[in-house]
């Protein structure tokens, strides 16, 4: 049999919210990217410290820049820079270019509630 190696250095959590999308693109000097002001709403499938699944009706192409603004917990955004890695039909998966603390304490906290048990 042919095993695919897995590449993913982190756990991956089922995270199901919406996410605003703002694509980044060069500006028309071409020296440095603007985000765009109008977000795409796009829809979570899941999460890690490493990026994130989501699925939009608009597609994209690999290496694309994005912003994205999601509720990590309640009443809590964050904002991450990421880019797409694959995209297939409406999902894309983005890697993300720098994670904060605070981005990397939500994805625990929300680890932490879907691996313990049901009460």
């Amino acid at each position: 049999m042919n095993y695919i190696e897995e590449k993913r250095k982190f756990n991956r959590v089922e995270f199901q919210k919406t996410v605003k999308v703002f694509p980044v693109v060069p500006s028309r000097s071409g020296n440095i990217f603007e985000v765009q002001k109008k977000p795409i709403e796009a829809w979570v499938n899941d999460i890690s410290e490493g990026g994130l699944r989501f699925e939009a009706a608009d597609s994209f192409d690999p290496n694309f820049l994005l912003k994205l603004s999601l509720e990590i917990e309640e009443e809590k955004s964050v904002e991450v820079y990421g880019k797409i890695i694959w995209s297939r039909d409406s999902h894309c998966g983005v890697r993300f270019m720098l994670v904060d603390q605070e981005l990397r304490k939500g994805i625990h906290a929300i680890s932490k509630k879907k691996n313990s048990p049901s009460k």
